[in-house]
C-alpha cells in the first residue's frame, strides 16, 4: 500500500510506546513493555507457595528450582555421565522426590520441625506436601509460617547435600533443624512487624 509522504505542515514526528493492542502512549512503562515481550502461561498452583512476601528470596528461588526439578540431583547428572547417590543416607538413586523428603534424614530434619504447624499429617511425598500447603488458607499466620520453615529446610537441606558432597563436616539432624529454626526466626525479626499488624504474632 502506498503512503503518502510527510507534510511538514502536520508537525514534527513524535515516538510513542506500545502499552497494549492499539494502545500507544507517549510515556514509556516497563511492565506494559514486558507484557508485549513476554510469552505468558497459565498461573501454576504451586506459585504461592515458592513467591510470597514473607520469603527470603535466595530461598524462594532454590524451592523454585526444587519445583521445576532443575537441582543438579544425581538423576539428572547420571544424564551426563555422572553417578552419584545420595550422601546423606546412601541411597543409590538420589532424585528430588528422594532429597525431599523420602530420604531418612531430610525427613527427620521436616518432621522435627514442620509436625507442630503442618500436625500429625507430615509425609514424606514431595507432591503431597507441596500440595497440603496449596490446600492451606493463604493468609494464616500458620500457612506462611508452614511456607517459611518448607523453603528453610529446602535451602539448608541442599547446602549441607552439597557440602557433604565436598566431604565437609558432618551435621546431626539436631544440629540442622537449630540452624533451620535460627534462620526462619531471623527472618521474622527482619520483618519488623508491628505487635498489632496482621502478622505481629508470628514470631
Amino acid at each position: 500500500m502506498a503512503l503518502a509522504p510527510p507534510n511538514p505542515e502536520s508537525g514534527t514526528d513524535i515516538f510513542l510506546w506500545k502499552h497494549g493492542e492499539d494502545d500507544y502512549q507517549a510515556t514509556f512503562s516497563a511492565s506494559k513493555t514486558w507484557d508485549q515481550l513476554r510469552v505468558k502461561k497459565p498461573k501454576v498452583a504451586w506459585s504461592r507457595v515458592v513467591w510470597f512476601s514473607q520469603g527470603v528470596p535466595r530461598f524462594s528461588f532454590i524451592t523454585w528450582l526444587t519445583v521445576k526439578n532443575r537441582l543438579s540431583t544425581g538423576d539428572r547428572m547420571r544424564q551426563r555421565g555422572l553417578v552419584q547417590g545420595c550422601v546423606l543416607c546412601g541411597e543409590r538413586d538420589e532424585t528430588k522426590d528422594h532429597l525431599f523428603f523420602a530420604c531418612p534424614y531430610s525427613y527427620t530434619v521436616w518432621e522435627g520441625l514442620a509436625s507442630r504447624l503442618m500436625g500429625r499429617g507430615i509425609n514424606l511425598d514431595w507432591h503431597w506436601t507441596i500440595n497440603c500447603l496449596q490446600r492451606l488458607g493463604e493468609k494464616r499466620m500458620d500457612t506462611i509460617l508452614a511456607k517459611m520453615l518448607l523453603q528453610s529446610v529446602i535451602y539448608h537441606l541442599w547446602r549441607k547435600r552439597n557440602a557433604r558432597r565436598h566431604h565437609q563436616t558432618w551435621t546431626t539432624t539436631d544440629q540442622l533443624r537449630r540452624v533451620i529454626d535460627k534462620a526462619v526466626r531471623n527472618k521474622i525479626v527482619s520483618l519488623r512487624y508491628k505487635f498489632d499488624h496482621k502478622y505481629g504474632g508470628l514470631l
